[in-house]
């Protein structure tokens, strides 16, 4: 599907679900697209310590301490991807409701809308978090709520302590190795130990192509004896 046609699938998806009010079946469908898109990309930047570049480049600058930046990449990373995703539909719904909402004519897709509002909680979530102490005090709820005019609908999400490579990463950050990484470099090594191919990686962590990703990828691991054994998948082809 080309871009323009999935704006075009996008924008009549969304005036199906703003003529029945934001309720009823159309809207679950578009929120369960919005929230699988949401995990999909706030999961790995998250977790991966990117999306405190993203923040900055959208000039909500964090400032992360080394300990916060652990707490939030492994030990609370699945709390502030469920909350982030949680907020971001929320208030996408109720400034859908409002009038002022996404709008198709202001060149940006449904989904980048999206993530763009996942970034904004994200970021609110964070500086809340900070400012309460919550920060060191969060506990996992295990659940993404979706709520319909049938009540809540859950979707379950793996716990990143159960999956083994997000606990090589946990180790690794834990052991001060990503300190002295850059962002697109820690994301870089996040996405290789979990498997993600070159294309992936690229798609997430701004790289300019999987050729450039490889490269770095050969580079660092010449630099960085460790890293040898973190490869997930080939490269692609």
């Amino acid at each position: 599907m080309t871009d323009p046609e999935r704006c075009a699938v996008e924008h009549e998806l969304f005036e199906l679900v703003r003529k029945a009010g934001f309720e009823g079946p159309a809207w679950k469908l578009l929120a369960d697209r919005l929230v699988r898109h949401g995990l999909a990309v706030l999961g790995p930047w998250i977790r991966s310590g990117w999306i405190f570049s993203v923040a900055e480049q959208k000039r909500m600058p964090l400032r992360p301490t080394p300990q916060e930046r652990v707490l939030v990449e492994t030990r609370f990373a699945e709390d502030f991807v469920q909350e982030t995703v949680t907020r971001a539909l929320e208030r996408f719904r109720r400034n859908a409701v409002d009038g002022d909402g996404w709008d198709p004519d202001l060149g940006a897709s449904l989904a980048s809308y999206f993530i763009g509002a996942c970034v904004l909680a994200f970021v609110e979530q964070f500086r809340r978090s900070r400012r309460t102490g919550d920060l060191y005090q969060y506990q996992a709820t295990g659940t993404v709520a979706i709520v319909t005019e049938d009540g809540p609908n859950l979707m379950d999400v793996i716990a990143s302590t159960e999956d083994v490579a997000g606990s090589v990463v946990d180790r690794l950050a834990f052991r001060s190795r990503l300190a002295g990484l850059s962002d697109r470099d820690r994301g870089l090594v996040w996405g290789k130990a979990m498997g993600l191919r070159g294309s992936e990686i690229a798609h997430l962590f701004g790289f300019p192509s999987v050729k450039a990703v490889e490269q770095r990828w050969a580079r660092m691991k010449r630099d960085h004896g460790w890293m040898s054994g973190l490869d997930g998948k080939e490269a692609d082809r």
